[in-house]
């Protein structure tokens, strides 16, 4: 009779293959090592924790790896990283805590000041020392990905903040530090390189590409071409090149002869075009930032004409033929590039479409009559033509599109001739701004004004940020100094002084606020909620939260609660933060929201809601009524008063359910009486 095979029976080998799965999480593992001596031998190995690192805290084992070339404990490192998430996660919500949110005042108060964030950069340094950044950019990695998504919503939200901002100082300032320190020679071909940190500087997540495909990845395209070479161009030198050894060209000169450079790069173009079926995406709505990035478009096998084009270049390089990427002298953003190289005996040309793609009806049409001798796009250069195209096709747009309420499109308070609007106009249109569209123009933009300095980019960037409320001290000094190189007059400056001294005044209280509580570490997560804790400052220095009750007989009429989720006219689907039992805003507010011809007037309760496409609207009760499917919406400004979403409603974080103290008992009343009301009718 076969003897019975356990688990047991398996080598140390393949239960550390299994344990090392990226289902398999650190709480599984210690489970498995107290069941049995033989189990606990395997959960010992340096190698499983070692990998268990690299898949939770990537940032910090590239450091680790970098740093530490002697063998290292890896479950001690896991060990010490792991007794810092408590105290990170309390330090995330006193951001919460610290930084409330209201619409009481004139001047709402803005985003987080930068100088709050630093405070979080010494955080760990004790007990991690150099690693104390990645740390922290690896475990908010986590906890935004950790998870149901309509679950910890304001965790989530501020470990989002915390996130980009040390992204920003550890990733891509770091990487393009890194990338134009290289020599003057090496930098202006590293096109290659120059692609790797456009996808560090697009995408602010964290790092999902491989350095190590990429080029895995060109190799292949490399080896598949000079295989067509063969066949095609048998006599060409490049013929008797190994297959599996693409070199890297060095220097700016070929290794071969111009006639035989010629070949090479045909044969490059239609293995790129033909053979491995990469497409050029011209249309304007479905150019997205994957299509810029090289990763995806390796992947995905379409991208811009221009960044296939870098693509033939790093290929062709690895083929021995210099190759540059060379620019009209239109110096437009949708400028024509085309591929030039240089033979080893000076004979130089540019690539030339093939026959196949002259007769594709799908090929982009350019007329290029004048073309003459085209300028040398660098890799510098590259980055910055890339990244400028991005902000060029995100303005498109939001110029393309209209509110409800018709004109003015909104983006056009950011161009140059209304940069003489007054400060006031931009924080009205606050209101209505789907944030995720201009935090993504704004991000593009920042990574713009890096590579180049222009005077209008950084106009626009600095109305951008008061436009998202991201107007710390430092912002609008610049934008101060800006509007005064423009000329414009003290007294349009007006609102724009004032703001300074207040937001200044402000961020220096909270900033001492939030010092005091990491420097005291926090004992628990009561000391978060405002009812255990002293009232914290608001809005004006020294004023308090004041709590919106529904005793009074004007607050009889409200219908709605805070956290339920409702339909707009329209059927779009919003979520309340905020009611005023009549309306306090202007009437120009009104008009832009298209709250224009109401049947009850301003006399009836408005509601502050977010919508699911990502704007703030003021709107009256008159054009709400409850929605009948309420679901999670995509709104990144929920995770500032809501901690989750619980079917059919939201609730509230600490500090918004100290200022509605009596909404909870409305919420959930309605919510019984819907779900009666609608089990009924069906």
């Amino acid at each position: 009779m076969e003897e019975c095979v356990t688990i047991d029976n398996l080598p140390y080998e393949v239960l550390e293959r299994i344990l090392t799965d990226i289902c398999v999480n650190v709480e599984d593992v210690v489970s498995c090592s107290v069941t049995c001596k033989y189990f606990h031998g395997v959960c010992q190995r340096n190698s499983l924790w070692k990998k268990k690192l690299s898949q939770h805290y990537s940032y910090v084992y590239q450091h680790s790896e970098l740093v530490w070339k002697e063998k290292l404990d890896w479950k001690s490192k896991y060990v010490s990283l792991y007794r810092c998430k408590k105290k990170l996660l309390q330090c995330i919500l006193a951001l919460s805590r610290t930084f409330v949110w209201s619409m009481y005042h004139d001047y709402e108060w803005p985003d987080i000041p930068r100088r709050a964030l630093t405070l979080y950069e010494t955080l760990f340094t004790e007990e991690l020392g150099e690693a104390n950044l990645f740390y922290i950019l690896d475990e908010c990695h986590n906890i935004m990905n950790t998870g149901p998504q309509c679950m910890d919503l304001t965790l989530k939200y501020y470990a989002g903040k915390l996130y980009n901002h040390i992204y920003e100082r550890c990733v891509i300032n770091s990487e393009w530090k890194k990338f134009i320190a290289q020599p003057e020679e090496s930098l202006k071909y590293s096109y290659e390189e120059g692609l790797l940190w456009v996808v560090v500087s697009l995408r602010p997540t964290h790092s999902e590409y491989d350095i190590n495909k990429v080029k895995l990845s060109l190799d292949k395209l490399a080896c598949e071409t000079l295989k067509y070479i063969k066949e095609k161009y048998p006599d060409n030198p490049v013929s008797s090149k190994m297959e599996n050894k693409c070199d890297f060209l060095k220097g700016c000169s070929s290794f071969w002869k111009g006639e035989h450079c010629c070949d090479i790069v045909q044969a490059v173009h239609h293995v790129i075009k033909h053979k491995s079926g990469f497409k050029i995406n011209n249309s304007l709505y479905e150019s997205g930032p994957d299509h810029y990035c090289i990763d995806q478009v390796l992947l995905n096998r379409k991208g811009s004409s221009k960044l296939l084009l870098i693509i033939e270049s790093c290929i062709a390089d690895r083929l021995g033929v210099h190759a540059e990427v060379h620019k009209n002298i239109t110096d437009h953003v949708l400028d024509t590039w085309k591929l030039y190289y240089v033979g080893q005996d000076g004979v130089s040309g540019y690539s030339n479409a093939c026959d196949l793609c002259k007769k594709d009806p799908s090929s982009l049409r350019i007329v290029l009559n004048d073309w003459q001798e085209g300028q040398t796009v660098d890799a510098a250069g590259m980055c910055q033509a890339i990244i400028q195209q991005i902000v060029f096709l995100a303005e498109c747009w939001l110029k393309g599109e209209r509110w409800q309420a018709g004109e003015p499109v909104l983006y056009d308070l950011l161009d140059e001739e209304t940069y003489n609007q007054p400060i006031r106009l931009l924080f009205t249109a606050w209101q209505h701004v789907e944030h995720w569209k201009m935090s993504r123009l704004y991000h593009y933009m920042h990574q713009l004004l890096r590579v180049n300095e222009s005077h209008q980019t950084l106009g626009k960037l600095l109305h951008l940020s008061i436009l998202l409320r991201i107007n710390s001290k430092l912002t609008l000094e610049k934008l101060l100094n800006f509007r005064r190189r423009m000329g414009q007059p003290p007294n349009t400056m007006r609102d724009l002084l004032r703001m300074l001294a207040s937001v200044d005044k402000r961020a220096r209280t909270r900033v001492s606020e939030l010092k005091t509580l990491l420097s005291t570490a926090i004992a628990s997560y009561s000391s978060l909620n405002p009812l255990a804790s002293v009232p914290w400052p608001h809005g004006w220095p020294g004023g308090e939260m004041v709590q919106k009750r529904r005793v009074d007989r004007k607050s009889w009429q409200v219908q709605f609660a805070v956290g339920e989720v409702l339909e707009q006219r329209g059927g779009d689907l919003c979520v309340v933060y905020d009611w005023d039992s009549m309306c306090v805003e202007s009437e120009d507010t009104l008009v832009l929201m298209g709250e224009t011809g109401l049947a009850h007037g301003t006399d009836q309760p408005f509601y502050r809601v977010l919508t699911d496409g990502g704007s703030a609207r003021y709107l009256a009760q008159e054009n709400l009524r409850h929605a009948r499917q309420p679901q999670h919406l995509r709104n990144p400004l929920i995770g500032r008063y809501f901690t989750a979403f619980i079917y059919p409603f939201y609730i509230p974080n600490p500090q918004k359910a100290y200022e509605y103290p009596e909404d909870a008992n409305i919420r959930e009343q309605n919510a019984l009486t819907l779900k009666l009301k609608f089990a009924v009718n069906d």
